[in-house]
């Protein structure tokens, strides 16, 4: 009993330290363990979901149990869901939305502000605003329509701002009003959906499509095109790299995906408002 505690404790540890070694919980370096347990169960108690393997609840790298608060049902299944799916040989990338409830429970709350600000910087440098324009050969301006302009128009509708977009190659900033009304939007998200709205920016490289996909604007796979409008571009042009662009191409759906899926309580709750 005691080894399967320790290994238990152990696999966690390295799963989800590795799940969260980057912003978002994004994993850099993958690892790999064996599955031990054989039953995934939920719990839930007055301060929230707890999701057990065979008779041990799940923990973070520090030690602490994981605990879904109580208005997230559904994410808990998921989470539940997650290690009840793991094959025989588990990767830490293959537990996006375990590693997302740990960042939005145990750390983000720490360091919310520094986060806020570290995001408010993707919108000087968001892809979404740099274009291309038609006198440039092979400029992807259909894509740009199609995904960057509709999203822009969106943020402008929604928030009452006006995003600066540019066709140069010099580097143009948003105005304060802008980034102060995004400011405001991004410190009245709960830790778990700043968790996922890192997780989108981090993973889209733009806080524009992030925003649009946790406001349920746009889709995973709008959200996933539009991030990868250039790449796109280039793929049309020189084709594409097997084992490569297209490995890339699922990694970005499914951390997307992951985002959505940490955020379903929410928009269940409102759509029976």
């Amino acid at each position: 009993m005691f080894r399967q505690v320790s290994f238990l404790r152990t696999a966690i540890r390295r799963l989800a330290s590795s799940a969260s070694s980057s912003p978002g919980g994004v994993s850099e370096a993958p690892q790999s363990l064996p599955r031990f347990w054989k039953t995934v169960s939920t719990v839930e108690k007055p301060d929230g979901f707890r999701i057990f393997l065979d008779k041990r609840t799940l923990k973070s790298p520090g030690g602490s149990e994981i605990v879904v608060p109580p208005q997230y049902p559904l994410l808990a299944s998921l989470v539940a869901g997650e290690w009840e799916g793991q094959p025989g040989l588990i990767k830490s990338s293959s537990l996006p939305v375990t590693s997302l409830v740990v960042r939005g429970t145990q750390s983000i709350a720490e360091v919310r502000d520094e986060v806020i600000e570290n995001l408010l910087r993707y919108l000087h440098t968001d892809s979404v605003c740099y274009h291309q324009d038609e006198s440039e050969e092979n400029a992807p301006v259909e894509l740009q329509n199609k995904y960057w302009n509709s999203i822009i128009d969106w943020a402008n509708r929604e928030f009452g701002v006006n995003v600066n977009k540019t066709y140069s190659i010099m580097s143009i900033r948003q105005d304060d009003k802008t980034v102060d009304v995004f400011r405001k939007e991004l410190q009245t998200m709960t830790p778990l959906e700043l968790a996922a709205f890192e997780r989108a920016v981090m993973t889209s490289k733009s806080f524009l499509i992030a925003l649009a996909l946790v406001k349920r604007e746009i889709g995973v796979e709008f959200a996933t095109q539009a991030s990868r409008v250039e790449l796109t571009a280039q793929i049309d042009r020189w084709g594409e790299v097997e084992d490569a662009h297209d490995v890339d191409l699922e990694k970005v759906r499914k951390d997307l995906g992951s985002v959505v899926c940490a955020l379903l309580d929410a928009s269940f709750r409102e759509r029976n408002q």
